[in-house]
């Protein structure tokens, strides 16, 4: 359902910044002026990035764009639930226009493709002296990798994985917490002292999101051969390394082997928030941002340490998990809508949505500053987000994101116990080229 959002005064603007915005390079600190074009009034449509409703647009990217720019008229469309893909054919078949198409990594450059909508920004920054030199520089690598060179897309928000612990189930228990800078043999080690079955309840110790950590995984392993377009599960031993440390060693009790096959799936959200018998939780940032779940998180004690390492690799997370914005073919006012997204990615916008506890792209020691400020949690250990650098994001084949889903469903028989690895990495394989042949035919061509 279209909304139109609701302008506010006659001064500048907010989902990406407008007139005066103070600009730096990333890391140094340090500001440039940078004089923004008024552009005439303009309506910009922006949609893709979330089911969730308008009000949790407007206090994660809109708020700001309409007082930067209250000359402009501002439109989000709510991504309906369940299949993306239907979801936006019913949308353009009924001649819906899209100004800004903005999601992660992954659906982004997939949804452009598939409806071959991408639209190459590179001469239109020129023209507005957009630098994507002051931003993360990873995720500009992989845009640029992915789209063969051609600037489809902005990065402007991230998130990032930390170790998040409940500190209610170690004090109950008499353990101490965990620390930065564990490695994942550590916390392995720590979540065996929580794991325990007691009064009629199964703890468990680590646990993570297969289908998350798979994609963003600490080790930079393609799920595609970039020029084979085979998948990798079967072939590159990073998978063994990466499934042991994750899905093999923090599930070696039969109590939680037990309660994984009769929940038909690996402790997760529901575990460490709703019913809290999760003691430690590999995630990212949206389980304390997103609003349906920020009211269970306030009812008991919990903190955050850097995301578990490799040895051989200290100080390496998981890879970045750019949201990209980018202008679409179908853009009408394009010369408005690409100062919208220079604004974004301004000091004035990052620090904003910092604030928000969204991650920035632009890493300057003010944004990070900044972090969590106006969070429903503004008092936690923050700092654990920008302690470690991002774990390279390597060549990504146009079909990766069709097999994320069946790597990530060959974790769960692996941990309770149901499958060796060899067998569930073979099958893995099997419907992972099945779904490769399915998305090139859908496939619109770059």
């Amino acid at each position: 359902m279209a909304i139109v959002s609701k302008k506010i005064g006659m001064a500048p603007l907010l989902f990406m910044l407008l007139p005066l915005a103070a600009c730096g390079k990333a890391g140094s600190g340090a500001a440039e002026e940078v004089q923004n074009v008024q552009t005439p009034p303009a309506e910009i449509i922006f949609y893709g990035g979330s089911t969730q409703p308008k009000d949790f647009f407007d206090k994660q990217y809109g708020e700001l764009l309409y007082k930067k720019f209250p000359h402009h008229t501002f439109k989000y469309i709510q991504m309906p639930s369940g299949n993306i893909q239907e979801g936006t054919t019913k949308l353009l078949t009924e001649g819906q226009r899209i100004d800004i198409f903005y999601n992660n990594i992954g659906i982004f450059e997939n949804t452009l493709f598939s409806f071959g909508m991408q639209y190459d920004m590179t001469e239109l920054m020129k023209k507005h002296q957009v630098d994507l030199g002051r931003l993360e520089q990873e995720s500009i690598k992989a845009m640029k990798q992915f789209s063969g060179g051609k600037t489809y897309g902005v990065p402007v928000t991230d998130m990032k994985f930390v170790l998040f612990y409940n500190k209610d189930l170690f004090d109950k228990f008499g353990v101490g917490y965990p620390r930065d800078g564990m490695t994942w043999d550590e916390a392995v080690e720590l979540g065996k002292k929580l794991t325990r079955f007691e009064n009629g309840t199964q703890y468990v110790g680590l646990s993570t999101s297969p289908s998350q950590f798979i994609a963003q995984n600490q080790l930079s392993i393609p799920l595609v051969n970039n020029e084979t377009e085979q998948p990798t599960i079967n072939t590159n031993p990073g998978w063994r390394r990466l499934f042991d440390a994750l899905f093999v060693q923090p599930m070696q009790d039969n109590g939680v082997r037990s309660k994984i096959g009769t929940l038909k799936a690996i402790p997760g959200n529901d575990a460490f928030v709703t019913k809290q018998d999760l003691a430690m939780y590999a995630y990212n940032i949206a389980i304390y941002i997103s609003p349906s779940l920020i009211p269970a998180m306030q009812q008991f004690n919990w903190d955050m340490v850097t995301v578990p390492v490799f040895p051989d690799a200290p100080g390496v997370g998981t890879q970045t998990t750019p949201f990209y914005f980018g202008l679409t073919n179908m853009t009408k006012e394009k010369d408005a809508a690409m100062e919208v997204l220079k604004f974004m990615i301004s000091n004035e916008y990052q620090s904003w949505v910092s604030r928000r506890g969204f991650i920035p792209t632009l890493m300057t020691e003010d944004t990070k500053k900044e972090y969590g400020k106006e969070t429903a949690f503004p008092d936690k250990n923050y700092a654990a987000l920008f302690k470690y650098k991002n774990a390279p994001i390597p060549p990504s084949a146009d079909y990766t994101f069709s097999v994320n889903s069946v790597y990530a469903a060959s974790a769960l028989p692996i941990a309770d116990g149901t499958k060796d690895m060899n067998t569930a990495f073979r099958e893995a394989e099997e419907l992972a080229l099945k779904r490769i042949e399915e998305a090139k035919r859908i496939r619109t061509a770059k």
